[in-house]
């Protein structure tokens, strides 16, 4: 299962103030993200990520400093993110500021699920497949919430490649 060795020492204060500030000016994110390399040819990337216009991008590196973690970015439109990526850092940091979230609390509960669930899609066996594909549902459920307007990959088209995937396979098998 996943091995969580990343701590947040964060007072209840600080962490009331970054789930005050990812309520309003931030995201809790599940995307589904083509993979090549990948053996379900797909990743589910978890995300949290803080944005603020450039000219206060020093709150953004204040809290990056806070945190110890993130990159930060800026964009050509004049926003500044500070994104937290990867399993073990986003689920420390949700399971932190859980209690103190409100608007953002089903998204930071989706995201826990998809990576506690997400040890078990590592293989091509018939089980992994269905559960990566029920994250990428979960997955799906997150940017609905979030209003996704941009979205190319759901659901759906993975379960549409991954039939492909394993029906490649099953006539090759059979071919021998």
């Amino acid at each position: 299962m996943l091995q969580n060795k990343v701590q947040f020492n964060l007072t209840d204060s600080q962490l009331a103030y970054l789930s005050g500030f990812i309520d309003c000016d931030g995201s809790i994110m599940a995307q589904i993200v083509s993979r090549n390399d990948y053996l379900l040819k797909f990743q589910i990337r978890v995300s949290v990520v803080f944005y603020q216009k450039k000219r206060r991008q020093h709150f953004l590196t204040q809290i990056q400093n806070e945190i110890g973690v993130g990159t930060l970015r800026v964009k050509p439109d004049g926003m500044t993110e500070l994104t937290i990526v990867g399993g073990n850092t986003v689920i420390a940091l949700l399971k932190k500021m859980q209690p103190f979230l409100r608007m953002k609390k089903k998204q930071a509960d989706l995201v826990i699920k998809i990576i506690e669930q997400l040890p078990l899609t590592k293989s091509l066996s018939k089980n992994s497949i269905e559960n990566f594909i029920k994250l990428c549902q979960i997955a799906d459920q997150v940017a609905e919430l979030n209003d996704s307007k941009n979205r190319q990959i759901t659901a759906l088209i993975v379960q549409e490649t991954l039939k492909l995937l394993n029906d490649s396979f099953t006539n090759k098998s059979e071919s021998f």
